[in-house]
């Protein structure tokens, strides 16, 4: 027996989302197949890549060493799918804006990416808030811009990339009491957040107005890396992106607070100005790609099913 593509994308999809349930969702498999293909790529390589117990899988330390050969395999595929649809190569300038959660997490293999398939293309970065991006793309200042505020105007194409989940986080250290954490309680501990108007200030201020309170008195920065510090240092609580503080999550340097209500999941949209857009489109395709095995998105949009000929 061979090791085929799908037998990759079982395993790296199952080691990357942390289950076989996760990896079947985001492959459109049933998890039977998922399982079975897992455990075909084991009897080929004829190594344990995951221990199994109670429905639940972690990596061995042969499948901690294969996840990166899986990772340039099926880029390799991927781009191997593309000569024929690619087209020719984009050149020029390409403007293009992003707020500060994708600039962290997936930016860098953005550009990375681009300039393997594109080398002629030009990028100028603008690294903002949504609500500035926005009005760039209205000003035609940007071609592009990857945030969470659709609707700059009708000149500019918003297509939904997916939802992005947001959680309140604080330090280990800091002395907050056990159980759901209400908007009374948050009123009594200090808050950072994006100064208005922005997508965190918005979610903050109306996640406390939604338990009967308004705080006047929060500490404001547009800079989440300094947001972060600040967290962890103890100094405040914060609603920051899940893509941005899940590693030191899972490391135990911070930790989430159970929102009740629970903080509504936000819509992340690549926007691009339609008269200028050019070879945009292939590039929204590629941050699409990079988000997503980030698992920077909570859920993606279902895809719109292709009719077949009658």
């Amino acid at each position: 027996m061979r090791i085929t593509l799908r037998q990759i994308e079982a395993f790296y999809w199952t080691a990357k989302l942390g289950s076989i349930h996760a990896a079947a969702g985001h492959l459109n498999f049933s998890q039977p197949a998922v399982s079975s293909r897992i455990k075909e790529l084991e009897s080929v390589l004829n190594v344990a890549l995951f221990t199994r117990r109670n429905q639940r899988v972690q990596l061995t330390a042969e499948g901690r060493n294969a996840v990166p050969h899986a990772e340039r395999l099926l880029n390799a595929s991927q781009e191997f799918e593309r000569l024929g649809r690619a087209g020719p190569a984009l050149e020029g300038v390409l403007r293009l804006g992003s707020d500060e959660s994708t600039a962290m997490v997936a930016l860098s293999e953005i550009l990375s990416r681009l300039k393997r398939r594109h080398p002629k293309l030009v990028v100028e970065l603008s690294i903002d808030i949504g609500a500035v991006l926005k009005e760039k793309l209205r000003k035609r200042e940007i071609d592009m811009a990857l945030h969470t505020n659709a609707g700059a105007a009708s000149h500019v194409i918003d297509e939904l990339l997916g939802w992005v989940d947001f959680q309140w986080v604080a330090s280990r250290e800091l002395d907050i009491p056990a159980g759901d954490f209400t908007p009374e309680l948050a009123t009594q501990l200090p808050i950072v957040t994006n100064a208005p108007p922005s997508t965190l200030n918005a979610l903050v201020q109306k996640w406390l107005r939604s338990g009967g309170f308004e705080l006047e008195g929060m500490n404001s920065s547009n800079s989440l890396q300094l947001m972060l510090r600040l967290v962890r240092a103890g100094h405040a609580i914060a609603v920051l992106p899940m893509p941005v503080v899940r590693e030191p999550v899972a490391t135990g340097e911070l930790r989430l607070l159970p929102a009740r209500p629970a903080i509504p999941q936000v819509a992340y949209y690549a926007s691009y100005v339609q008269n200028e857009a050019g070879g945009t489109p292939i590039v929204v395709d590629i941050a699409k790609e990079v988000l997503q095995a980030e698992r920077f998105f909570v859920r993606v949009p279902e895809p719109v099913p292709v009719p077949r000929p009658v």
